[in-house]
């Protein structure tokens, strides 16, 4: 018995030595095609013969079966709203190439382009029927509204040509053809996680430049800051843990998680600092949003005895071709001091107010439309933007210092 049992250990000795000289082969991460962006397709002739209508749909709704999750994260932010009231409500008067071209970014896949001006025009009359979107993740049927409505979709980031691609296994970090039950598995490559991923939309070329800079500078103002050198991408602050959120500047925490407020007494007056602590790009990084400081100097009874104001933006405007007013964006890692100098006597505090106005340049252009004679649907469509962008507005920030 002892002697069997002694073969039997130098068998699995022999066995276990000569499996670990197997070199595990490394699958090589096969990345994205080049025509992923360029030629964003979701759907090639006819999808697998054996997949069911739940694998062929390129639906949210079909997709949020199996991923709710990532659906309900989605279904809250700006990408599903993509496709929005402001901007469809422009494409009449623009016409059917140019709200294409608009639709590149906000609803990127070819399946979701207008395939005729009545088309565009019936899409808005959709819209206004349908203001929500996409709320039952539940119902996937007939009547279920067309692929374009849900903007930067689940297909537009993670389907080509039927094939379905994503990150790398979050168990086990691989790359490659993954397989699965459904819609013939996937493929995992790390270009999800890298912030080229984005640039298609976030990146502006720059025949785009205004000033010598792009209209939209995201990937570059990135790659010239800390977090590119530290390796931190664009998913790790705005898709944290994976999560379908987006959150960006209307989102009041997420910004005010990425700057450092400091309210001091400074000779001859109050001071604020705010430090751009965790932001990986120019705060704001688009030319849409204005940041308002505000300051007021107040007696015993609370009466302002003198206000202050600065601005955060880039300011550009349309004169014979696009020009940029002024830029007082921070860029990462950058503070700077608002002095509210020279308080009146009898001043007895200074108080700070930070607002967040989101949407700014796009209420401009949207009562500059409202200015003009719209097509019915378009106008109610506009009115719709208006009122939301108000909406949009917060408080960053509220604080005061007393002067004593």
């Amino acid at each position: 018995m002892w002697k069997l049992s002694g073969v039997l250990a130098v068998t699995i000795s022999g066995l276990l030595f000569a499996c670990s000289q197997i070199e595990t082969p490394v699958v090589k991460d096969p990345g994205l095609p080049a025509s992923h962006w360029g030629n964003p397709v979701a759907t090639t002739s006819e999808a697998p013969h054996d997949w069911s209508a739940l694998e062929k749909s390129l639906k949210p709704e079909a997709c949020a079966q199996c991923h709710s999750e990532q659906f309900n994260d989605w279904n809250k932010s700006l990408h599903a709203g993509a496709y929005s009231p402001g901007l469809i409500g422009q494409f009449p008067s623009m016409g059917l190439g140019e709200g294409n071209s608009c639709l590149k970014c906000h609803a990127p896949l070819a399946e979701q382009k207008y395939i005729s001006n009545s088309d565009m025009r019936d899409s808005l009359k959709t819209k206004l029927q349908h203001p929500v979107g996409f709320s039952e993740p539940g119902k996937l049927n007939e009547k279920s509204l067309p692929l374009r409505h849900a903007g930067v979709t689940c297909a537009a980031c993670h389907v080509r040509g039927w094939e379905r691609f994503g990150p790398p296994q979050r168990s086990t970090g691989a790359v490659g053809k993954i397989d699965g039950p459904s819609h013939g598995g996937f493929t995992a490559t790390r270009d999800f996680e890298q912030s080229n991923f984005c640039a298609s939309c976030h990146q502006f070329p720059q025949s785009y430049a205004i000033n010598g800079k792009p209209l939209e500078n995201t990937v570059k103002e990135w790659e010239t800051s800390r977090f590119a050198r530290e390796g931190i991408q664009c998913q790790n602050c705005h898709m944290p843990d994976r999560k379908h959120q987006f959150k960006g500047i209307h989102d009041l925490g997420m910004t005010r998680k990425g700057l450092g407020f400091k309210l001091i007494l400074k000779e001859g007056g109050a001071e604020l600092s705010i430090s751009s602590n965790w932001i990986g790009h120019a705060f704001p990084t688009y030319v849409t949003p204005k940041v308002v400081i505000r300051a007021e100097a107040l007696d015993a009874n609370e009466k302002v005895l003198r206000r202050w104001q600065w601005e955060i933006i880039r300011e550009v405007y349309y004169d014979q071709g696009w020009k940029e007013r002024r830029d007082t964006r921070l860029m990462p890692g950058e503070s700077r001091e608002y002095l509210a100098s020279d308080p009146p006597e009898g001043s007895l505090r200074v108080e700070y107010n930070v607002e967040v106005i989101p949407d700014h340049f796009y209420k401009g252009v949207y009562e500059g439309l409202l200015n003009e004679t719209l097509e019915a649907d378009a106008e109610k469509l506009i009115r719709q933007a208006r009122k939301q962008a108000d909406a949009n507005d917060y408080t960053l920030f509220k604080e005061s210092i007393r002067l004593d």
